[in-house]
């Protein structure tokens, strides 16, 4: 294959993880030359890449209008996941989106950034206890628990790390303790089930706020669940990891990762090659 497949990282965290280490050896083995390359970096690998598979782009939404520029330049056909999904996938209106098609989401709204509007949507909502995230964001950034009354805190908190004029005001899910069911799917088959554990007393999954990521078995009514919100996407992902929690019965979905999802490959034997042969099958 001419050209090298290039994973896409960023300046701040340049270094492949520990999970996209395991497709990068999946790839060699196959003869396929990798190369890591921060998508904020110069643009040169990717303008030669025989593919370009965005991995661990964890800053876009620092500087949004940068990222999707980048997004722009990209050769849609070499690129993964493609970049008009990404861009689908940035903002997190997209699960209102999925719920119009048949998804099952928490109560949720999109509001503008301001104590009033947040204190409303609750009312409208009937949520004493919700989270409010950035429309777009990452890794837990800007994400804030509050109960009513507390609306104009939540958003000072908000404000000191985020200008975003939108969020999103979501019920908050006791079932989150526990841990985020997550499902990887690559080329639309389910791959393997992990689990998303928040640290003791926080409700944030991310690494960040502690918490941590482990494999796990998921049973066949969450995966065919998982399977389902897939068929409700714009188009088929090369990949994607679905997460969310089981409610009364039934699974609520949280997101669908389709831009930079840790995807955990490391922590199932086999994955990373599942995802180097569907990659190879798409660029031949």
């Amino acid at each position: 294959m001419p050209g090298s497949i290039v994973l896409a990282t960023c300046t701040a965290w340049p270094e492949l993880t520990a999970s996209d280490q395991c497709l990068a050896v999946a790839l060699e083995r196959r003869g396929c030359r990798v190369e890591a390359a921060p998508w904020n970096g110069p643009f040169a690998p990717f303008s030669r890449a025989a593919a370009v598979v965005i991995r661990s782009a964890w800053n876009y939404h620092l500087a949004l209008d940068d990222y999707r520029a980048w997004l722009d330049r990209l050769d849609p056909s070499r690129t993964f996941n493609t970049p008009d999904l990404v861009r689908w996938n940035l903002d997190k209106t997209y699960l209102n989106d999925l719920a119009s098609r048949g998804a099952q989401i928490p109560a949720s709204r999109v509001v503008s950034a301001d104590a009033a509007s947040i204190a409303e949507a609750l009312e409208q909502l009937a949520l004493v206890e919700a989270v409010i995230k950035p429309t777009v964001g990452a890794s837990g950034f800007g994400v804030e628990r509050l109960s009513r009354g507390g609306e104009a805190e939540a958003v000072a908190r908000l404000r000191a790390v985020t200008s975003m004029p939108r969020v999103l005001v979501q019920e908050f899910l006791p079932e989150v303790a526990a841990g985020e069911a997550a499902g990887v799917f690559i080329a639309g088959a389910f791959s393997h089930g992990l689990r998303r554990v928040p640290a003791a007393g926080e409700f944030r999954v991310n690494s960040q706020y502690g918490g941590r990521m482990e494999a796990a078995g998921l049973d066949a009514e969450m995966v065919e669940a998982m399977t389902r919100t897939l068929r409700y996407l714009p188009r088929e992902p090369l990949y994607a990891r679905i997460d969310g929690v089981r409610r009364n019965g039934r699974f609520l979905l949280m997101e669908v990762e389709l831009n930079e999802p840790g995807l955990g490959l490391h922590l199932a034997p086999g994955a990373g090659d599942r995802f180097a042969e569907a990659l190879l099958a798409r660029v031949r």
